[in-house]
């Protein structure tokens, strides 16, 4: 009886230690989240407000700047106007747009596209106190580095780009505000998933340290403690299967995505001859690969045009954010390789390491396949269904530079046995080549 109880108490011991760890892991996985997002949301908004800058600098006619100053405006003048407010529409949170020529004794106007009490050509628009300790570097035509201020204008982050005639000469700044007032907002819209994601995982470790306890008592008899692990494994599938759904709802073009990749990348695994054991922990991996997309922006992800050199770069930080967020879970360490090397090619052009051939970790070159030929052979915002002779035709023309030669191999042999094409497919679907798939 007392060996009974001292067992009883070792078990809500045991039972307590795991809950703690697993509040632990969970409390750990919303803080990584939450500090990846707020970085990366200043990131991108810092890129957006030096990249309206920069285009506004680069397509204004600065011979013309101390012309117009002087002498009025005329129909260039208009033309250039049309332009940076056109700049001005097109960058998502950009607040304001202009040129100011900078003197000692204010900043000169040579363009405001503020629609609320904009300067007019040849104002002098006093210096702001925010930006007293730039002024000597701005009035000798030096870069400096975006500034951010609270003032009367609002949160703003802004940056000045010099503008050089054709000798050389700083003639005037291009300068944009960036509005950083919706980023706590911001935030909280895209922190409810990855606290989502903490909860559920949570729940899931309670779940496991319960089950793992109760059964503990019966570990004298092998079958029942071997039939208690297997029920463990799908739980934990569950669980990952619920990570992945939200993964998904994130974006509406992309429903089903996760799991599909999942399912290819156990069909060309049992194809390369790995066991039983060995292709349901790559489908899990597999199932994690995109879940640093939870922090791309939505204006981004869902983009139905050509992405910007600027977004494309916002879209490949999804594998550094995916590894983030899965670091922390040390019940399945390998996790972590599925959405941080999917992007890896065997010519070393990949992202985010340019790791080469067998650098490549194993699940990985895998999951590039899978992921290959779902982005091609599903619905996008930015195109149609390709069709899938010509899909499959891409992935032979990459083999060996873009995606593994064997997995490819692999691939075709299971299209050969009629093993990818969807139920529906009547051999319709697009046939435009797709650049920077995402």
């Amino acid at each position: 009886m007392k060996k009974q109880m001292n067992r009883d108490v070792r078990y809500k011991k045991l039972l307590i230690a795991w809950s703690l760890l697993a509040v632990i892991m969970a409390a750990g996985i919303s803080f990584a989240g939450i500090k990846v997002l707020s970085s990366q949301v200043r990131t991108d908004r810092e890129q957006a407000v030096i990249g309206a800058a920069k285009i506004a600098a680069r397509e204004i006619d600065s011979d013309l700047i101390n012309t117009w100053l002087e002498d009025g405006k005329d129909s260039e003048y208009e033309a250039e106007r049309l332009m940076l407010e056109n700049v001005l529409n097109n960058t998502p949170y950009l607040k304001y747009l202009y040129i100011y020529q900078i003197r000692p004794d204010g900043c000169h106007v040579v363009f405001d596209t503020d629609p609320e009490g904009a300067g007019e050509l040849g104002d002098i628009q006093p210096f702001d106190e925010s930006f007293e300790s730039y002024i000597p570097l701005l009035l000798k035509g030096k870069k400096v580095d975006p500034i951010e201020s609270k003032g009367a204008f609002g949160w703003l982050l802004t940056h000045y780009e010099p503008i050089y005639d054709s000798s050389g000469k700083c003639v005037a700044y291009a300068g944009a505000d960036i509005s950083m007032d919706e980023i706590q907002q911001y935030i909280h819209d895209y922190v409810l998933p990855i606290i989502l994601i903490a909860v559920v995982f949570l729940a899931a470790c309670v779940v496991v340290g319960l089950k793992l306890t109760v059964n503990s008592h019966k570990a004298d008899e092998l079958e029942i403690l071997q039939q208690q692990q297997q029920r463990d494994k799908q739980l934990i599938r569950e669980i990952i299967e619920s990570f992945a759904k939200v993964i998904d709802m994130k974006d509406s073009y992309t429903q089903g995505h996760s799991f599909r990749v999942a399912k290819y990348t156990a069909m060309l695994t049992e194809e390369l001859g790995y066991d039983k054991d060995t292709v349901e922990r790559y489908y899990d991996i597999a199932l994690m690969h995109d879940i640093g997309k939870i922090g791309i922006p939505n204006e981004v992800l869902n983009k139905p045009g050509k992405l910007t050199d600027e977004e494309y770069s916002i879209i490949k930080s999804h594998t550094e954010r995916g590894c983030d967020i899965l670091q922390s879970i040390s019940l399945m360490p390998e996790i972590i390789v599925g959405a941080q090397a999917h992007h890896e090619r065997p010519d070393g052009k990949g992202y985010p390491n340019g790791l080469k051939n067998g650098e490549i970790p194993r699940v990985a070159q895998i999951i590039a396949v899978a992921d290959t030929f779902d982005a091609m052979y599903s619905d996008r915002p930015y195109r149609k269904r390709m069709n899938f002779d010509k899909a499959v035709s891409i992935i032979k023309e990459v083999s060996g530079t873009q995606l593994t030669d064997d997995v490819v191999d692999a691939f075709v042999r299971l299209v050969e046995k009629d093993e990818f094409r969807a139920p529906d497919d009547t051999g319709s679907g697009t046939f435009d080549d797709i650049s920077n798939i995402r």
